[in-house]
């Protein structure tokens, strides 16, 4: 898990490599060696875009690693306990991946800032 952190506290702070152009065998050796780095970096990304995509791509991936953080190192059930692992992740944490929360329908409604997906990385870092 740390090093997914670390992924996602890297997307915050680093500029986007080139996409793959046509032609280019060195490019796409270098984006296979990181696939798994590019699928995080694209499921993060649309959470900026808009809390509907969020919610259906970003906040499913941050609560299964909240969840399993909160198992592995604080014996919390995230889904059993709420009350503890809203403790565990602070008020901030937890409004934005509490499992129990209705998803957002609207498609205009933006997405979490840069700031709150920030709060987030600290935070399971910090378990």
């Amino acid at each position: 898990y740390p090093l997914v952190l670390v992924m996602l506290a890297a997307l915050l702070r680093i500029a986007m490599v080139p996409a793959r152009q046509a032609g280019s065998d060195q490019v796409g050796r270098v984006n296979a060696a990181f696939s798994s780095y590019w699928r995080i970096a694209n499921t993060v990304s649309e959470g900026l875009a808009s809390r509907p995509r969020f919610d259906a791509v970003t906040r499913p991936m941050l609560t299964r690693l909240a969840a399993a953080l909160l198992a592995n190192r604080r014996r919390v059930d995230m889904v059993r306990h709420p009350d503890a692992a809203r403790l565990a992740l602070g008020d901030e944490v937890w409004a934005l991946l509490d499992p129990a929360r209705s998803s957002a329908t609207e498609i205009g409604t933006p997405g979490v800032t840069v700031a709150a997906l920030s709060a987030i990385t600290r935070r399971l870092e910090e378990l």
